[in-house]
């Protein structure tokens, strides 16, 4: 067995459990992980968000236009640059991801790291962290 199969199916099994999950909300996964990391940032520019979400330009540029049309982001002129925009979270987006955190948070039972100890939990979080540093530090983002 390849040494990363494990984690690789890990960490398809979770993303198609959130894409499932989040379909009850009317969101696609990709369209989560925007408007969550307009959240964290405060906003942020087209650009910024395909880096950070590892999406090609024109890929973005669909889901941003889905999550502005969906109410959940505003498109607002940079203060820095008029010719670009910053993807800004709405009223209606701050909702809809305290809606899914809140379900998210029913689902404790159904965590899968739930079959590991409260240290070993700790521990195996600890090392794959450094290992996605490592990652992330050998291959890039």
């Amino acid at each position: 067995m390849n040494d990363y199969m494990a984690i690789e199916e890990l960490a398809a099994t979770i993303r198609r459990h959130r894409a499932i999950m989040l379909q009850g909300f009317g969101i696609s996964l990709r369209q989560y992980e925007l408007i969550n990391l307009a959240r964290r940032h405060g906003g942020l520019s087209l650009a910024a968000a395909a880096v950070e979400l590892d999406c090609d330009r024109p890929t973005m540029t669909v889901i941003a236009r889905n999550c502005v049309v969906g109410g959940w982001l505003d498109r607002k002129p940079s203060r820095l640059d008029g010719r670009s925009g910053v993807l800004a979270l709405t009223g209606k987006g701050e909702e809809i991801l305290d809606r899914i955190e809140s379900f998210r948070a029913s689902e404790e039972g159904e965590d899968p790291l739930g079959v590991l100890p409260v240290d070993e939990r700790a521990a195996f979080l600890r090392m794959a962290d450094r290992v996605a540093r490592r990652a992330r530090d050998l291959w890039g983002r």
